[in-house]
């Protein structure tokens, strides 16, 4: 399905206004890591493990992840990751720190390998009501955006 006419407005970047940072700084420096969980047994092939993303996810959960935080607490600085909503039940030791680290959150998606593409416009709307509310609950934070791609993201998503 493509996009109705006008939808996006097209802006061509010398047509732009000219962005102004905080204290006039020519650059903007914006840390957003991916935290996603990609489940072993996906529902969509609950009889072929996903063994490759399973792998490579879970050592970004068990190791990378704790190597990054110390990297950016070491230096002061926040992060806003975009989030499989999911992580923070499955590993309630990463929450715990990016509660503590002061992290924003970004949606993107409860899981890396559960597509939304097949619910309908009321059930989208219901899975995106439930995210913001469980965020909310798990990490006193609202949702500061959508990361869409990969599970996530459906023709209606913007709406």
């Amino acid at each position: 399905m493509t996009l109705p006419p006008g939808r996006f407005d097209y802006a061509p970047i010398n047509d732009r206004p000219i962005i102004k940072w905080p204290n006039n700084a020519r650059v903007a420096f914006w840390v957003a890591p991916n935290m996603e969980f990609f489940e072993y047994l996906p529902e969509n092939r609950p009889t072929q493990p996903d063994i490759p993303h399973y792998s490579r996810m879970d050592y970004g959960n068990r190791v990378g992840f704790w190597r990054m935080l110390d990297v950016l607490n070491k230096h002061k600085l926040r992060a806003c990751c975009c989030l499989n909503l999911e992580i923070l039940d499955h590993f309630p030791e990463i929450k715990d720190a990016m509660i503590a680290a002061d992290w924003d959150y970004m949606a993107h998606g409860l899981y890396n390998s559960r597509p939304i593409y097949d619910l309908s416009e009321e059930e989208e709307r219901a899975y995106w009501q439930d995210f913001i509310t469980h965020l909310r609950e798990m990490t006193g934070k609202r949702l500061k955006g959508r990361l869409g791609g990969g599970a996530g993201y459906t023709v209606r998503t913007d709406d």
